[in-house]
């Protein structure tokens, strides 16, 4: 998996000097909050089953400086009933496309599982994966279609935290305000949290972002 992450980054590297990222600013800022209706099940067991609106907050920063990633910070604080943990990602990105049709965004995360809480167990770790954002712009429309997910298999742990949806964009003076929805999913198995260790949370999301 080590190799994988540093194909991964190698490849986002090389590209985006081969052919730079035509962004629509020098520095960019984007900040944005989403609501989720998680619901949790533990082992796949219909007995493990809770559910709670939990917030994310997350923002991104973007510049010209060739070579030096991008970065973003995304916090989520979930807490079910049934499993409660806090995670915090800390992503490197590189824009391998940004324009009015498609952009894409490749990269490495850095997830702290804070205050973890499965039934019984707790935990407290670091996980690595691989980050993507994929956005496509449906054209004579302010609106856009989006994904965004990180990956990992790593350690004898196992993480998957994805998301897609539909963002409308309102133009405004100084910047646009985007209104997001859609679906996400957490797929988590934890090597260190005995007899728990699959945790699955899903369901709908809806949020806004200021994008500078």
């Amino acid at each position: 998996m080590n190799k994988l992450m540093l194909t991964a980054v190698a490849a986002a590297v090389a590209f985006s000097v081969a052919v730079p990222a035509q962004a629509a600013a020098l520095l960019g800022v984007k900040a944005g909050v989403d609501v989720w209706d998680a619901n949790a099940k533990i082992n796949s067991s219909t007995n493990d089953k809770s559910d709670d609106t939990s917030p994310s907050f997350y923002v991104a920063f973007e510049h010209f400086i060739p070579l030096v990633p991008n970065f973003r910070l995304r916090y989520n604080d979930i807490d079910t009933g049934a499993v409660a943990f806090e995670q915090t990602d800390l992503t490197a990105y590189y824009e391998i496309l940004d324009n009015d049709a498609i952009a894409f965004d490749l990269g490495l995360t850095m997830t702290k599982f804070g205050s973890g809480k499965v039934k019984n167990e707790t935990f407290d770790e670091w996980q690595p994966s691989i980050y993507g954002n994929v956005e496509v712009g449906i054209p004579m429309t302010p609106l856009a279609i989006f994904g965004d997910l990180n990956f990992s298999n790593f350690n004898s742990n196992s993480t998957v935290d994805g998301l897609a949806g539909v963002k409308w964009t309102i133009p405004l003076v100084a910047l646009d305000l985007n209104v997001r929805g859609g679906y996400r999913v957490m797929d988590y198995d934890f090597d260190s949290v005995k007899n728990s260790s699959s945790v699955k949370l899903d369901g709908w999301f809806a949020g806004v972002e200021l994008d500078f």
